[in-house]
């Protein structure tokens, strides 16, 4: 596997010194930049070895994607700006989480949410195959979003999609949170991206336990070798990612 921080592109240096394969940084902070000060992060990352190859956090909070009252042109408007920037960066996936605005509103029924999260996740996937990138479903656990809070619930979801650039997350904290069994990622078969952080305070895995261990037991089983981000809390950045890192290239040799 290779593995990556989700973390600001302040830190690539570090990262890159520290032997991360990549970094996962914020779109939805990077679309919102002004021009210059983005441009100036960019020449940052261009000159790193290592390069931003995945985004988080694809819509800001403010934004609600079901509510009957959005409008659909703002939503158009902001992901081409988001993904030009993800495309000048050279990204190559783009996390579909935001679980706040993708939450179904009071009032609304489950189905009439469903449906109007599917249509939003694939005229999502339209515009970012427009870029040549790919968007994955990240499901959250309940106290983060009412909708997608299960890997199995996320593949039915990209089922109806049914886009080539559309995929499917697991995130080891979700999974842990909501009690998923790991079964589910072997059910489901393919992942395009994973996210990984420790069931207690959702803390990076500086060290191994049999949770972790179930979770990478579970992506060998399908042969995964793709992507695999910290996505976790420290008050130590760098000798905690660095111990995270050590931890995980173990678990991914065992």
């Amino acid at each position: 596997m290779r593995f990556g921080v989700c973390t600001s592109i302040e830190n690539i240096e570090k990262l890159q010194q520290l032997g991360f394969d990549y970094i996962e940084a914020n779109i939805s902070k990077l679309a919102q930049m002004e021009k210059a000060d983005f441009e100036e992060l960019a020449k940052r990352a261009d000159s790193s070895e290592i390069k931003v190859e995945c985004f988080n956090i694809l819509f800001p909070k403010t934004m609600n994607l079901l509510d009957q009252s959005t409008d659909w042109m703002t939503i158009h408007d902001y992901l081409h700006r988001a993904f030009e920037r993800v495309k000048r960066l050279s990204g190559q996936i783009v996390v579909f989480g935001s679980g706040k605005c993708r939450t179904i509103p009071a009032g609304m029924s489950f189905g009439e949410g469903h449906r109007r999260l599917v249509d939003v996740i694939g005229k999502t996937g339209e515009i970012a195959g427009e870029y040549g990138i790919t968007v994955v479903i990240e499901p959250l656990n309940r106290n983060e979003s009412n909708t997608i809070n299960s890997v199995a619930e996320g593949a039915m979801i990209q089922a109806e999609v049914n886009m080539d650039n559309v995929g499917l997350l697991a995130d080891s904290f979700h999974m842990f949170t909501e009690n998923e069994p790991m079964s589910n990622i072997t059910r489901v078969g393919t992942l395009m991206h994973t996210h990984i952080a420790t069931r207690d305070g959702r803390r990076y895995p500086v060290s191994s336990d049999n949770l972790l261990e179930q979770f990478f037991g579970a992506l060998k089983e399908i042969n995964y070798q793709g992507r695999m981000s910290i996505e976790g809390k420290t008050e130590d950045f760098e000798n905690d990612a660095a111990k995270a890192l050590k931890i995980l290239k173990e678990l991914d040799l065992k």
